[in-house]
């Protein structure tokens, strides 16, 4: 289960006075940090937390003080700069080099249960396919007459709601948010004295696996912890059946008068197809192929991939991968799982697949078309002080 996917669950779980629950959720990184904008940890009144907002150098701090410094109420954004070499950061296992903010908020208003309502309903979207993204967008930084946590909603259909609603600043946050959805990324905007963090709201991504073998098992397993909505097909009722995928939302059995019956690939779907059966690949691959999904991966040879191709006479897009999979010397299902797994998390963000260490700028810089990162490195500010409660920079 992905992590929001776990708050959620969490959240649905408390009852009476416990579902007072404090949610921190990353709204701006300057510099080096482990978890991005977007990045959420739920405390609950009994201690327990689940989610994360770092590499677990900030969570004991935020968990201990996040309930003092939401008490009044109100919502908060608190800065830590993991970035300094005074002692105190190293003393709490601080040290990432970055600055991060997060946003604190109680979850028993009325504003903050109609965000984890939206977010439940957006996440529960469970057509394979279906990749409309949402948006949220909060204030973290508030003028005379808005609040810190004041959010606009637009569901994958920009239907507004929330507390920015029909205010004035509807009209400008919708500008930006059509900008965020054309270029498939969360950002933080500057609005007058005001700064809102516009977040993308995606659906677990699709995973359509064509092949139930032994070999599927980690796989299925590998994208169950990432928290992709999994699809595994087989033409063998064996090799169908949930108890043997439990990690997967669905599984199919092909029939050979309609093997794609049941299964949705849309343009944002990742196919791998393993079957090891080369007469059913030379069926299926024309199928999936006509569907444009994001991403196809082919297991086996390369030869056997052109000879695929080849023989059914088509040009291989590139977004086809055959072999499938990162060169990492795999030599057994599990490593061929990490490898698969690795190559479509990388393709999905246009990344090389490399080592951190050759990169060349942030390791968090998006990469364009071609493999080329952008130029230019994130700034890294240093405040004076470890955690503070001035206003986002």
């Amino acid at each position: 289960m992905d992590e929001l996917g776990a708050i959620l669950d969490m959240w649905r779980s408390l009852e009476g006075a416990n579902r007072d629950a404090v949610l921190a959720t990353v709204v701006h990184v300057k510099g080096s940090a482990y978890r991005r904008p977007g990045a959420r940890m739920l405390l609950v009144p009994d201690g327990r937390r689940v989610g994360s907002i770092s590499g677990g150098c900030l969570e004991g701090e935020v968990s201990k003080r996040a309930w003092w410094f939401t008490e009044a109420g109100a919502p908060v954004v608190r800065v830590y700069d993991t970035s300094s070499d005074d002692d105190a950061v190293w003393e709490f296992g601080l040290g990432c080099n970055g600055v991060v903010h997060v946003l604190l908020e109680r979850l028993a208003s009325a504003a903050a249960l109609e965000t984890l309502e939206f977010l439940a309903a957006h996440h529960c979207r469970s057509t394979p396919g279906s990749s409309t993204p949402a948006i949220v967008a909060t204030i973290i930084r508030a003028a005379a007459g808005f609040a810190i946590g004041d959010r606009l909603l637009l569901d994958g259909g920009g239907r507004p709601s929330g507390t920015l609603a029909g205010t004035c600043m509807e009209e400008a946050i919708l500008k930006h948010a059509a900008e965020a959805l054309r270029c498939r990324e969360s950002r933080l905007i500057h609005l007058e004295d005001m700064q809102v963090f516009i977040e993308l709201l995606g659906p677990p991504q699709s995973l359509v696996i064509f092949g139930g073998g032994h070999d599927a098992i980690p796989l299925v397993g590998i994208a169950a912890e990432l928290g992709w909505d999994i699809t595994v097909a087989d033409g063998r009722p064996a090799y169908t059946c949930m108890e043997r995928f439990p990690g997967a939302r669905r599984t199919r059995l092909m029939r050979a008068e309609n093997l794609l019956e049941g299964i949705t690939i849309g343009p944002d779907t990742a196919v791998v197809l393993m079957t090891h059966n080369y007469p059913l690949d030379a069926r299926l691959l024309p199928r999936i192929l006509a569907a444009w999904p994001r991403y196809l991966g082919l297991l086996g040879p390369r030869v056997r991939t052109v000879r695929l191709f080849a023989e059914l006479g088509l040009p291989m897009p590139g977004w086809v991968h055959g072999p499938v999979g990162l060169d990492i010397g795999s030599n057994n299902p599990a490593a061929i799982a990490v490898s698969v797994a690795a190559e479509i998390q990388a393709a999905l963000n246009q990344r090389c697949g490399g080592m951190l260490k050759y990169r060349a700028g942030s390791i968090h810089t998006p990469v364009m078309e071609g493999g080329t990162p952008q130029a230019q490195r994130s700034e890294v500010v240093r405040p004076s002080f470890c955690e503070s409660a001035v206003n986002v920079a």
